[in-house]
């Protein structure tokens, strides 16, 4: 088998081979107001499930990205050409789940990103024995692939809505980002700033919510017999995603750990105590719009700061843009393994109830510290 080259090097390291398969729901009654604003919103899945190795044999890889999903990124990402190679990862399509039953992950994109843009973190994942369910927001990503054969773009009007002043927004977050200060006074402005300039992103929060619950309840309902969910469920995401992956873990008991990599903290939340196991990841930049986490909580609590890392580098475009400006110029072999690391230790620990204590990995780069 060739080797991809524009993948890590290492990432099915458990002792499952990984499947995969999409499926999309219609959330019926809940009107689209995005794209053409007509019918029902829909919701695009993929599923990463553990899988045992010999049922893989003369199986052919499959692919990560359809055609349109192919088109869609290479025209938002300004890539001139995806190699075949590129396009396939270590995982085999609608191949039987290994038996038993595994805990449950819900996995939620980035803000105009795809259902695959952390592929090989969740076959990671799923190799350690997760069932991970990746949900596509529509007219929110890239581009979406549905059971019927359609497809839905990026809704680009949204550019125009996200902020209620381009120039006041970029002013602000500049000052906010680059300002020492503690926890609270960082969350206390980041608070004005979601209220002053983006209130369309914090109003999204919400149906974001309602997007993962309704994926929720497909997955159980189409493969209920294959989770483990005696420890409740885990989320993660990146950027938007992230952000969600805290609030359903603030907001629903069923959610009982989670991951945030790198996504400010929009939306409303209660005031009350967090009771659940929390890591967040973000780049050295962004330390003061995830401070959330680490105010009012009597949970288990880490922060993973990344140095020579940028935003859009916690997704598998770590592997195929090399623009440090877009990426960061940390190597992404050594993203993916500190990505992994604190993704498998932390739910083997919080969601498994196994395996060893969330210490930190050494490197030079990244820097681990338990808050609470």
């Amino acid at each position: 088998m060739a080797k991809n080259t524009h993948a890590p090097e290492h990432y099915i390291t458990g002792d499952y081979a990984v499947g995969t398969a999409c499926f999309s729901l219609v959330d019926t009654g809940r009107r689209e107001v995005l794209g053409r604003a007509d019918g029902d919103r829909r919701i695009a899945v993929r599923l990463y499930y553990p899988a045992v190795r010999e049922d893989t044999a003369g199986c052919e890889r499959a692919q990560i990205f359809s055609p349109n999903k192919m088109a869609a990124i290479r025209k938002a990402y300004h890539i001139p050409r995806i190699p075949e190679e590129q396009n396939r990862a270590e995982y085999y399509a609608d191949i039987p789940f290994a038996p038993g039953q595994f805990p449950l992950i819900l996995f939620s994109m980035g803000y105009n990103s795809y259902v695959e843009a952390n592929t090989y973190l969740l076959c990671t994942l799923a190799s350690h024995g997760y069932v991970i369910a990746s949900v596509g927001h529509a007219y929110e990503a890239v581009e979406n692939d549905y059971e019927d054969g359609s497809f839905d773009l990026y809704d680009r009007t949204i550019n125009k809505r996200m902020y209620t002043s381009m120039l006041g927004a970029l002013r602000a977050q500049n000052k906010l980002l680059r300002r020492a200060c503690s926890f609270e006074e960082a969350l206390a402005q980041f608070e004005q700033f979601q209220r002053t300039y983006t209130p369309y992103i914090k109003d999204r929060v919400p149906q974001w919510e309602r997007d993962l619950l309704t994926a929720l309840g497909a997955v159980r309902a189409r493969y209920g017999e294959h989770l483990d969910e005696k420890r409740g469920i885990g989320a993660s995401g990146h950027s938007l995603g992230g952000c969600l992956a805290y609030y359903l873990c603030r907001y629903h008991d069923e959610f009982s750990c989670g991951i945030n990599i790198d996504g400010g903290l929009f939306g409303d939340y209660p005031d009350r105590t967090m009771e659940k196991p929390f890591c967040q990841i973000c780049c050295r930049e962004n330390l003061n719009v995830v401070t959330r986490p680490f105010v009012g909580t009597r949970a288990d609590t880490y922060r993973v700061i990344f140095d020579r890392m940028k935003h859009m580098g916690f997704t598998d475009a770590k592997f195929y843009i090399p623009i440090k400006a877009l990426a960061g110029g940390l190597d992404p072999q050594e993203l993916f393994r500190h990505l992994t690391y604190c993704h498998v230790t932390f739910f083997d620990r919080y969601l498994k109830g196994v395996g060893k204590p969330f210490d930190a990995l050494p490197s030079e780069f990244v820097r681990y510290k338990r808050i609470v």
